[in-house]
């Protein structure tokens, strides 16, 4: 809605919200890796824990992938303001961050909610 009524101000308020939860996530995400590891539990221990950390660790680079390409707009949105080229890179990154919530569902249900059973 930011973006449709040309408020740069708002998006960028957003984009930086945004960023600050991936960054969130990823530090939880990076503490839950130091965590296993130390309790022991590494990627050669077992084929579960291959998997998981190989699955969590890709969805992990994406996010992180996200979050430069965030960067780079937020900057391109400081430099160029809401023009019509840097309102069509944010809607990519806007489907490409929802893509990574809607995978992050199913690789969280996978492997924590179903695992726990």
């Amino acid at each position: 809605v930011s973006m449709q009524n040309h408020q740069k101000g708002r998006v960028m308020f957003w984009l930086g919200v945004t960023f600050l939860l991936g960054a969130a996530f990823m530090g939880m995400e990076i503490n839950e890796f130091a965590h296993l590891i130390h309790e022991g539990a590494g990627p050669s221990r077992s084929a579960f824990l291959s998997s998981f950390f190989t699955l969590v660790g890709t969805h992990g680079l994406h996010v992180a992938s996200g979050m430069l390409w965030m960067l780079v707009l937020m900057w391109q949105l400081s430099k160029k303001g809401l023009t019509p080229v840097v309102a069509k890179r944010l809607n990519c990154l806007s489907l490409f961050w929802h893509f990574l919530d809607v995978v992050w569902i199913g690789v969280f249900t996978v492997v924590y909610l179903m695992g726990a059973m």
